[in-house]
């Protein structure tokens, strides 16, 4: 009898009491997250996967943008975003409490490729994860290294989205949608940046130049041509700054509202902005302030900038020879920013991905 017992006991602590202590943790895990996320099973839900967890104010202004969209074509809905690091230890109890109507969304911007794996990561499991869910990739500019792990990368992403059966795929620019078309056995929609819905705004007193300039990989300005633009500049306007959209954050992710409001209003208090950030070049669009585009090292400026040629303020320079030129140009345009070419785009997409 003692050795059944003892075997009993045995049995237990290696086999039954972690799997019931793991039981338990998944059961708090989702009444926590029920909680979190106002979850309740008779309203639909809109999932933001991927939102950022990290201070590039670009990426969350789309995130703002998405919600915003979703508010206004499906008022009823819950709408929320799990960011980056939630993510990975969510999405486990989140497949057991999404329902099958539930839309889910993954977050637009710069990174379909090989360049930001963590990004391209996240995609992939929300495909595999959520098979019978409509799933709707919001605009993004796609890039994979011309290399042998950038190919690597390309067929493993193919093959996940190709087997996805409702997958809604969009580009923000005409070199990723033909690329797109390219990899992935379905169609392909052209929208703009979501955060170019936005409405216009506009300062009274524009003063000095703002340099808004990359710190990271995509960028290309080297020290010497940081320093001969603001040689150029200096003559011309009484103050010139440099900043980036790309801010440093802790782990409280709330004070990312009132940094994306800080940094909208600088750039609209500026006379004339500077830059090779495609959000610093969209912020200063909708902030109504003169722009000078620079390239990054590969389309995605260039290309998102056809979304915004029309408009006389903002100018894309290709050749660092044209920019004396191009300074002078800038200091006598009207700026005026109307969001109805956008908007029209996504009226459409909308209704047809919410009616489809």
């Amino acid at each position: 009898m003692n050795i059944v017992k003892r075997a009993a006991s045995v049995a237990w602590n290696r086999i039954f009491f972690p799997l019931y202590t793991v039981t338990i943790k998944a059961a708090k895990d989702r009444k926590h997250l029920k909680n979190k996320y106002r979850l309740n099973r008779k309203v639909r839900n809109v999932v933001i996967f991927g939102t950022p967890n990290h201070g590039n104010l670009g990426d969350y202004a789309i995130y703002l943008a998405e919600k915003q969209l979703f508010a206004k074509y499906l008022p009823d809905s819950n709408i929320f975003g799990v960011n980056m690091t939630d993510f990975q230890h969510e999405v486990r109890a989140l497949t057991r409490l999404l329902q099958k109507d539930d839309l889910l969304i993954l977050t637009g911007g710069g990174n379909l490729g090989n360049q930001y794996m963590d990004d391209e990561k996240i995609r992939r499991e929300t495909i595999v994860r959520f098979p019978d869910n409509r799933i709707v990739l919001f605009p993004q500019t796609m890039y994979f290294t011309e290399d042998a792990e950038g190919r690597e990368e390309e067929k493993k992403t193919a093959e996940i989205y190709n087997g996805h059966k409702d997958l809604w795929l969009t580009a923000r620019d005409e070199q990723s949608c033909r690329k797109m078309e390219q990899l992935f056995h379905r169609e392909i929609r052209l929208l703009p940046d979501v955060v170019l819905t936005w409405k216009g705004r506009s300062w009274p007193d524009k003063k000095g130049a703002l340099l808004v300039l990359r710190n990271d990989v995509e960028g290309v300005l080297g020290i010497e041509h940081r320093t001969m633009l603001k040689e150029m500049l200096q003559p011309l306007y009484a103050s010139v700054e440099e900043t980036d959209t790309d801010i440093e954050v802790g782990n409280d992710l709330s004070c990312l509202d009132t940094e994306l409001q800080k940094k909208m209003e600088q750039i609209g208090k500026a006379a004339l902005v500077v830059t090779d950030r495609l959000h610093g070049m969209i912020f200063a669009a909708l902030m109504q302030t003169p722009c000078l585009v620079l390239r990054n090292y590969n389309h995605k400026v260039e290309e998102t900038y056809k979304w915004l040629e029309d408009l006389d303020y903002v100018k894309y320079v290709a050749d660092w020879n044209d920019l004396p030129k191009a300074l002078e140009e800038m200091r006598v345009k009207a700026c005026q920013y109307r969001a109805d070419k956008a908007e029209k785009k996504y009226e459409k997409f909308m209704r047809d991905m919410i009616n489809g």
